[in-house]
């Protein structure tokens, strides 16, 4: 029974849901940012490969390539060209309608695609720790209310958190079973990550150093070094040839420009700020390989290998505690960092001597937007996955611990790499975390049921029972502003994703609509997403000189927005004013929302 009706049944809950809330939101919503690639890339990336001016699907430096491969789909129902220049203009019925449409097709095949990838999730984890890890894991990354959010808009993270988290799983695959197949799989979606987004090129280091980390916690019949460091190297090239092939054979650019596929690479802007560090690494193994027949490698992973309980504990200590500051700093009303000011000027907190070393402010920062965009039972499931591979007295270097440890080390060298350069990981920046985050949560949740002694079939399927309801009540409260959920562990007073996409912008958007004469008033908004579903006539941005000349009706002011405008004398009252004609709270939390401001009432 558990087989036959339980299984099938979660995935096609979790399936169903996605599908329900997903295509009653698509057109529904106006996003930032999207317009760069509906009106923009994506029509210029297929007008590019239907004249076969291949230097011209270079779109954009994300690359950005799959997403404009997919929503291109949406070029079957609309040019979008047509109505590019309406944004801020005003609008007939008609062509609002249209570019509702737009926004439909266009989303449609990414948010369909991201349906289709979800079970592989199930598959892939089932292999790697049975159906029990698995469904809780496939649960939670399915019930996700930020991942479903992002999954229904126009941007290289709809897919990033696809792509980046199963060439991981088909990899963690390979380590255990072996099976080159799995290391293909996950080479192919490599190329996929690359071909997304430029940070993806993380994963290049990151496999490049796992088997010295597999040569020193899990070889244990210590195979000679120069045969294991051989034969690991063959696999890594392997899985780069088959990364690096996708990327050729999908961006055309690169058939005419093969330094573009160097960019896309080793040549990344990910590495900026590392690449003389791993290119000297590169020459060391090389030369010590050819030369000394890895003598001096095989020593220094000796001397390592007498550490790796430390090197174990250090790291899931490390992950555990930073969680627990980061909660007790927001428990104490953001001290001794101030979350919203470091997200908002991650540069500037350079100029703190507390930050500017280290950059504890930047990490706390980064780990502050996962653990509140997560459920509360996700947390204690991510802290008591980590938590558990070193509390007992005996350490398991088993397969899933060992993917735990790999899993968190990833987290945290990302958080690392955003750090370097100066960039806090926000909800969306860090959004192919949150899949790894999740399976350590399932195996927590898993290892917990084993602490408390409840390993029939019964109780696992009650746990997963109960994981299902708990996501599937959030999913729901949070809908339709998917991408603002917080955690209802995190204080009212504060919200989780200070960089939004959009909410609130097309309810603004329609209540400004139902006003006597809309079209022939002007209106102030601090998100362009407001200008796209609104009739009449529109400005952003802040051009004093043209602004002091317009006779503004209404201001609409968000709270992801105020830190960029209400410095401007002009847009305070705005943005502090309680007389409004029209607001939207978003996630339920009064200091997270979308208002209408009367010019005439500040």
């Amino acid at each position: 029974m558990y087989k036959k009706i339980f299984v099938p049944a979660i995935i096609l809950l979790v399936l169903g849901t996605n599908l329900f809330l997903g295509l009653t939101r698509l057109e529904n919503y106006s996003a930032v940012d999207e317009p760069y690639w509906t009106y923009g890339r994506t029509s210029k990336f297929w007008e590019s490969v239907k004249d076969a001016n291949w230097s011209k699907t270079d779109v954009n430096d994300k690359p950005g390539i799959t997403v404009a491969i997919l929503s291109g789909f949406g070029l079957l129902k609309y040019d979008p060209i047509l109505y590019k220049n309406l944004r801020e203009k005003p609008k007939t019925d008609e062509q609002l309608m249209i570019i509702n449409d737009i926004n439909f097709y266009f989303r449609l095949p990414i948010f369909l695609f991201t349906l289709a990838m979800l079970p592989l999730f199930y598959f892939f984890l089932k292999k790697l720790f049975g159906k029990t890890i698995a469904l809780i894991s496939f649960v939670l990354i399915g019930f996700s209310p930020v991942l479903l959010g992002v999954s229904l808009i126009i941007n290289p993270d709809s897919l990033l958190w696809i792509f980046m988290p199963l060439s991981l799983l088909a990899y963690f695959i390979f380590l255990k079973e072996k099976n080159l197949n799995y290391l293909l799989v996950s080479g192919v979606f490599l190329g996929f990550s690359l071909l997304t987004k430029y940070v993806s090129n993380l994963l290049i280091i990151f496999y490049l150093l796992l088997p010295f980390s597999e040569y020193i916690f899990s070889n244990e019949n210590k195979e000679p070094l120069r045969a294991y460091f051989k034969r690991a190297i063959i696999d890594y090239l392997t899985l780069i040839f088959f990364a690096t092939f996708i990327y050729f054979i999908f961006f055309p650019a690169t058939w005419i420009n093969l330094e573009k596929l160097l960019e896309g690479t080793f040549l990344s802007k990910a590495f900026e700020s590392t690449w003389p560090i791993f290119a000297a690494f590169f020459i060391f193994l090389g030369l010590d390989w050819l030369v000394l027949k890895s003598k001096v490698t095989g020593w220094i992973l000796e001397k390592i290998s007498r550490f790796k309980n430390i090197l174990f504990i250090g790291l899931s200590v490390f992950f555990v505690l930073i969680i627990i500051f980061t909660l007790f700093d927001t428990y104490l009303g953001m001290r001794p960092f101030d979350f919203p000011t470091i997200a908002a000027s991650p540069k500037n907190s350079q100029s703190n001597p507390l930050l500017a070393m280290k950059s504890v402010g930047n990490i706390v920062t980064d780990f502050y937007g996962l653990i509140f965009s997560i459920s509360p039972l996700a947390l204690f499931g991510l802290l008591f996955g980590v938590a558990s591979i070193v509390i007992k007295k005996k350490f398991s270097y088993s397969r899933i611990n060992l993917t735990v440890f790999y899993l968190a080390s990833l987290i945290v060298f990302y958080y690392l790499a955003s750090t370097v350069n100066h960039v806090v990981a926000t909800v969306r920046y860090q959004i192919a975390l949150y899949p790894l985050a999740f399976i350590i949560a399932a195996i927590g949740i898993y290892k917990f049921l084993e602490f408390l002694k409840l390993t029939e079939p019964k109780h696992k399927a009650i746990a997963i029972g109960a994981t299902a309801v708990f996501s599937l009540i959030g999913i729901f409260a949070s809908n339709p502003h998917f991408l603002t959920y917080s955690s209802s562990l995190l204080p009212d007073a504060y919200i989780a994703n200070y960089k939004g996409m959009g909410d609130g912008s097309y309810e603004a958007g329609q209540y400004l609509n139902t006003l006597p004469n809309a079209r022939e008033i002007n209106v102030w908004s601090d998100k362009g997403a407001v200008c796209a579903v609104f009739v009449g006539k529109c400005y952003t941005g802040y051009n004093a000189k043209e602004l002091k000349t317009v006779d503004f009706k209404y201001y609409v002011v968000s709270t992801d927005r105020e830190s960029k405008f209400s410095a401007r004398l002009d847009f305070r009252k705005a943005y502090d004013s309680e007389s409004f004609e029209h607001i939207t709270i978003l996630d339920n939390r009064p200091n997270n929302f979308v208002k209408v401001v009367a010019a005439d009432k500040l």
